[in-house]
């Protein structure tokens, strides 16, 4: 039967019966290998065979969710860029020019959620790219953007802008995200597909959502014409953080929830990221079909107390933010498993 429905889904997209026995089948070895060979075959015949690498300005908005989402490390109290002190319009012409220095085509501007006035900070910032870059632009700041305040980036050339749920369930997002509302995110989703952008969204294994609320979530996107880009990530508990003894997501697990989606959403690019942004991991990213990523290109952010360093990668620090290339890396992993990359 896995089988069968695996060879169809081939040529024709995943029904939500369908997604959601894949999901439930497959919990070996080969059944995975089974998947990824047509999440693969899927994303290469769909969107081709090239991975896309982002770049990353942030955070260019402070969050002021109060209290914090339970995995956040603003929650554990660690994270000063976030909370207290993004980067300047100064810092973003420098990070924009560093970035596409690397060759890098498209750069997220992202923050936290400002629950009142981010649209002026975003658009300042959209600007100060423009003005240094011919890069294209997506937004990540949650759900704090007005249908005016899309519009007005959309007229500025922006290409994309997320809305991330990351849990379609209202009781788990209630549980992991006290003081957000999936409400919001939801309204802005629908915002962005109507005003004609790009919609992003992101969608977290591990936070406790069941098979059915991931089958819910993937086909909740797909009702979007203008769905542009889907990210899975996993749980990473963060010390300090009121989720600190949650079990890490299975990384196998979030593969399968990506390869699944592909399968559904076929077109789109499907990438994984965020909390589970390990260089390491790109490898399985792309055996599950994935041909974007979050956080493994350039960067840019409040230069850190304690950094994260990965081999091969180069860092430089200028003034008080820190530019980080992983570029080097990440596209040798991508060609090394067959992929062309987008980056010049």
């Amino acid at each position: 039967m896995l089988e069968k429905v695996l060879q169809e889904a081939v040529s024709e997209p995943l029904t939500q019966d369908e997604a959601l026995y894949v999901l439930n089948k497959v919990q070996t070895i080969e059944d995975f290998l089974e998947l990824a060979k047509v999440a693969s075959k899927v994303r290469d015949d769909e969107v081709g065979a090239v991975f896309k690498f982002d770049g990353f300005i942030g955070s260019i908005t402070p969050c002021t969710t109060n209290p914090p989402c339970k995995y956040c490390s603003r929650s554990a109290g660690n994270r000063p860029d976030f909370a207290e002190k993004p980067i300047t319009v100064e810092e973003v012409e420098l990070g924009a020019k560093l970035i596409e220095s690397t060759g890098t085509k498209r750069v997220e501007l992202g923050g936290g959620t400002l629950w009142n006035g981010a649209g002026e900070k975003v658009l300042e910032a959209v600007k100060a790219v423009k003005r240094v870059s011919s890069m294209d632009i997506w937004i990540n700041v949650g759900p704090s953007l007005t249908k005016d305040d899309l519009i007005k980036l959309k007229d500025l050339g922006v290409k994309e802008v997320c809305s991330s749920l990351e849990t379609i369930n209202p009781e788990v997002f209630k549980d992991a995200k006290p003081g957000d509302s999936l409400e919001a995110r939801m309204k802005l989703a629908e915002e962005i597909n109507e005003v004609g952008l790009g919609l992003k969204s992101v969608m977290m294994v591990g936070l406790g959502s069941s098979y059915e609320d991931y089958v819910k979530h993937i086909f909740w996107l797909k009702k979007f014409e203008n769905l542009s880009s889907a990210t899975v990530t996993g749980l990473r508990p963060i010390p300090g953080t009121p989720f600190q003894n949650r079990p890490m997501a299975n990384p196998l697990e979030v593969a399968k929830v990506g390869a699944v989606a592909r399968l559904v959403l076929r077109d789109v690019d499907v990438g994984f990221g965020g909390m589970m942004n390990d260089p390491r991991m790109l490898p399985l990213w792309i055996m599950a079909g994935a041909n974007r990523a979050i956080h493994l290109g350039a960067h840019i952010h409040r230069a850190w107390s304690t950094p994260i360093r990965h081999p091969n990668t180069v860092v430089e620090k200028h003034g008080e933010i820190e530019f980080v290339n992983m570029l080097p890396l990440t596209t040798r992993l991508a060609k090394e498993m067959g992929m062309e990359v987008d980056v010049e």
